[in-house]
């Protein structure tokens, strides 16, 4: 295949996703978990995932707003659709799984998610058993 005609360089047809998560975005990595291909789950070393990190928001412009980033990789660039979240909402996500884990595994109540801010109940959302059943077969094996 002739590269040049395809408008696309050796370097890039043959390009590795990135080994660290970039720091000139509007997103400012301050801690970063690299390489995150290597480790993402079920996805590892089959994900657009390169990294994620905590720091300051990209919408903090005038304040510091901390947050969590997970940068994709798509198409040789960095991916729109990298997700960024505050880092209130990503301790509270990670306060949801572990009290469904403790539920599945333990057979505790759900009980509530406490916060600086409320004390909120989990709520199952759901009467579909076998959306249930496949949650807690995926987090049994």
């Amino acid at each position: 295949m002739n590269l040049e005609k395809a408008n696309i360089s050796e370097n890039t047809a043959e390009k590795k996703p990135p080994t660290e998560v970039p720091t000139y975005l509007s997103h400012k990595p301050i801690y970063a978990i690299n390489r995150y291909y290597q480790i993402d789950g079920q996805y590892k070393n089959d994900t657009d995932v390169c990294g994620i990190s905590v720091g300051r928001a990209q919408w903090s412009a005038n304040e510091f707003i901390p947050s969590v980033k997970v940068f994709r990789y798509v198409n040789n660039r960095w991916s729109r659709q990298s997700e960024e979240t505050t880092l209130t909402r990503a301790i509270d996500m990670a306060m949801l799984v572990i009290k469904t884990l403790d539920h599945v595994y333990n057979g505790k109540d759900m009980g509530k998610i406490n916060s600086e801010f409320a004390s909120l109940d989990i709520k199952k959302m759901t009467d579909n058993e076998e959306l249930v059943n496949a949650l807690n077969e995926y987090l049994n094996n």
